[in-house]
């Protein structure tokens, strides 16, 4: 049930970032597959959670992050879309991420226009 804290938290951010009078046509966030964060649930509660905003009619686009992994056993570079503990070149058990907690804000597309980039 995070996930409705973290909408609440961008549909606040939008209104402290877009001038008076304007409207957000799209919130572009990147997830980190380590965050335990939805974006089904995320998409649910924005559908709510917007109206009577800046963001009432705004589409909100979330693209999932693939997680790169180092292997230090081979020194293989991979990706992968879920947890995954052996590389998939040597067999090893040597993994060390270097992503996957990250939820970010990408940008605001506002109907003037212009696009503000995190």
């Amino acid at each position: 049930m995070h996930e409705a804290s973290i909408v609440e938290s961008l549909l606040t951010f939008a209104c402290q970032h877009v001038s008076d009078g304007k409207r957000v046509q799209r919130i572009n966030v990147r997830v980190g597959v380590l965050t335990g964060v939805s974006p089904d649930a995320m998409q649910f509660y924005f559908e709510i959670m917007r109206e009577n905003t800046v963001c009432a009619q705004a589409e909100l686009e979330i693209s999932l992050e693939p997680l790169r992994a180092h292997c230090e056993v081979c020194g293989s570079d991979s990706k992968f879309s879920e947890l995954e503990i052996v590389c998939p070149v040597c067999g090893a058990q040597a993994l060390s991420y270097k992503n996957g907690d990250e939820l970010d804000i990408v940008s605001l597309e506002v109907e003037d226009g212009n696009c503000y980039n995190n």
